[in-house]
């Protein structure tokens, strides 16, 4: 510490020039002014009294001041580099044996260090070994950590067996009824005109009335399938179906005989569009093409059926009340197996009936010989579609291409069978050249004649190889370009219809149009329940089927009517149709090939977004 620097003491010193001076020359010393916090001590003394004052007295109030402890420090008014600081005089003091030095401050004991030992983790002991897994389910589906299996998984790994063959049976001999009633309304047309004196609007208004109905069946019973399920739709149509038709062999007159026609309609839509649904839920994806074919493949039987059976009976008294009681044979043998059906599980689980579709499932893998699957069968919402969710989001642009294309098809295929008879019985392009056209029955009716009865056998069967082409085509190029294909082909048969060079190539023309609108037909039935999940697939599909009756109606009535005046009328209205179905493929952008069928909302969003991010 140098001279001019004070240890820090608590004191505050004022000292004057003149009593420097004094100090410096040994004589007495004055005392400072010293200000304490508390109490407040001052001692300050004049001039002249410093001067007498003795040494003694100043090195009193020295020892007395080192006693005051905590002062307060004031400021310090003058100060000097060459004053001596508090330590100098202290140290002269204490030369002269007037001030000790206080005793110092004992030292702080030193802190104990505690030395804390670690506290011992206790040693866990090794978990124990787990068991291995079991062999793996093939129905097995994870599903936030469960055991879950969905309907999917269970009619993929299923597959094609003894359970899919009664299906198709069944579904199959409901096609064959379908078929018979539809086409009786045709075969039938010339005797009723004769014996009721029917004019030729009453008389295109009988298929047209059926289609009509057919329509409004389709549509009700699809949502009614969704609603309460396929199998009771399919069981009322069914006894709905036998009675009308029971009833129509007896009516009495033109109005009554109308009626019935409409039930039979109604029921052959309701049945037929659901049965389509059915058999597709219970497929897998891989045989779905194949069972809509073999369903078609009934369906044409059904039209052969009917062909045979208007050539043996026809002729005879009241033959047509023949043909028609022998047509609801086919509908009662359909009702009779119907009873041995199952509901569909995909409508079970989504409407919380699982335990109803576990035993569904049970009996379908009992039959195909198949591991019944263990876990708890899965489904991510309940509910049932509604008729405006048809053509909104995201369905809006599918469902609108698909009402075209079913009212367009529909127009085609029904009005050709029409169409064909009456060009035949017109002389169009000299086609009657191989079948006698006229021929009037004992009761003075003009009828059709045998060979034409043969005829219409030929056009039903060339209906096979459309049904075929149209199934292998939808399996190896896809839906799409099957669609497109066949659709254009067609037109190109109908555009050449109108222009005649002779009847062997009209009669090529006519059966190859027939052909194509069956591909035509083929590939849309196997696509529209594949565009639609679950939920709304019944009212879905039954909504434009109904669209597509709707054009039946027209086709056919439009070909009755028309026939009076010219038969290229009709042509030309088939033509129309053709460029209308040719000009909204275009716009097809989804594809259904190999895809499993969607039964809920959340699944069908999951697709979408899938399809959106590849």
């Amino acid at each position: 510490m140098s001279d001019n620097e004070e240890p820090n003491t608590g004191y505050k010193r004022t000292t004057s020039n003149l009593e420097l001076i004094r100090l410096r020359q040994g004589h007495g010393r004055s005392e400072p002014e010293i200000t304490r916090n508390t109490p407040t001590l001052r001692t300050s003394q004049s001039q002249p009294d410093l001067e007498r004052s003795s040494n003694h007295s100043s090195l009193n109030t020295l020892r007395e001041r080192s006693r005051v402890s905590t002062p307060v420090i004031k400021e310090r008014k003058y100060v000097s580099s060459n004053a001596p600081s508090t330590h100098t005089l202290l140290q002269r003091a204490a030369i002269h044996g007037l001030y000790t030095t206080p005793p110092e401050t004992p030292p702080r004991p030193p802190r104990e260090v505690v030395i804390r030992e670690p506290t011992p983790v206790e040693s866990s002991p090794p978990p124990p070994l787990e068991p291995p897994p079991p062999p793996p389910n093939p129905f097995k589906k994870e599903v936030e950590d469960d055991e879950m299996f969905d309907v999917n998984t269970v009619i993929e790994k299923t597959g094609w067996g003894r359970y899919q063959n009664k299906v198709v049976f069944v579904m199959g001999i409901m096609s064959f009824a379908d078929a018979a009633e539809v086409w009786l309304a045709t075969i039938i047309l010339k005797n009723l005109k004769c014996e009721w004196n029917l004019t030729s609007f009453e008389k295109a208004l009988i298929p047209a009335i059926v289609y009509f109905f057919y329509a409004i069946g389709s549509v009700v019973s699809g949502k009614l399938a969704d609603k309460f399920g396929r199998f009771p739709v399919l069981l009322v149509n069914g006894y709905l179906l036998v009675i009308s038709a029971v009833a129509s062999a007896f009516a009495p007159s033109y109005y009554f005989f109308l009626c019935c026609r409409g039930v039979t309609g109604f029921c052959i839509g309701g049945s037929y569009g659901c049965s389509i649904v059915y058999s597709a839920e219970m497929m897998p994806a891989s045989k779905r093409s194949w069972n809509i074919c073999i369903l078609e493949f009934f369906w044409t039987v059904g039209s052969v059926y009917e062909c045979v059976i208007a050539f043996l009976v026809m002729d005879l008294e009241g033959g047509w009340r023949y043909q028609i009681l022998l047509t609801a044979v086919p509908c009662a043998i359909m009702l009779f197996f119907l009873h041995f059906m199952d509901e569909s599980p995909r409508y079970l689980v989504i409407h919380e009936q699982r335990e109803k579709a576990m035993r569904v499932i049970e009996k379908i893998c009992k039959d195909n010989e198949v591991e019944v699957p263990t876990g708890t069968l899965y489904c991510s919402d309940v509910r049932s579609g509604e008729y405006r969710e048809i053509w909104a989001q995201p369905h809006t642009s599918g469902s609108i291409q698909i009402t075209i294309h079913y009212f367009c098809n529909m127009f085609l295929v029904f009005g050709i069978s029409m169409l064909i008879v009456d060009m035949m019985a017109d002389n169009y392009c000299y086609m009657e050249m191989f079948f006698e056209t006229t021929y009037v029955n004992a009761w003075g009716c003009t009828v059709y004649t045998k060979a034409e009865y043969l005829f219409l056998i030929v056009v039903a069967l060339a209906s096979v190889p459309g049904f075929v082409l149209g199934t292998v085509g939808a399996e190896t190029i896809g839906r799409k370009w099957t669609f497109i294909t066949s659709i254009y082909i067609g037109a190109v048969f109908t555009v050449l219809m109108l222009v005649c060079i002779n009847s062997v190539l009209t009669y090529v023309e006519v059966f190859g149009a027939i052909i194509s609108y069956c591909a035509y037909n083929e590939v849309l039935w196997i696509y529209a329940p594949e565009f639609y999940p679950t939920y709304m697939r019944g009212t879905a599909v039954g909504v434009q089927n109904g669209i597509g009756k709707l054009g039946a109606a027209a086709g056919t009535f439009l070909t009755e009517y028309l026939d009076d005046y010219d038969i290229k009328y009709s042509l030309y209205c088939f033509v129309f149709v053709e460029v209308v179905a040719c000009v909204t493929v275009l716009f097809m952008k989804r594809e259904t090939r190999g895809e499993q069928l969607i039964d809920t909302r959340v699944n069908e969003l999951t697709h979408i977004n899938g399809n959106l991010q590849s």
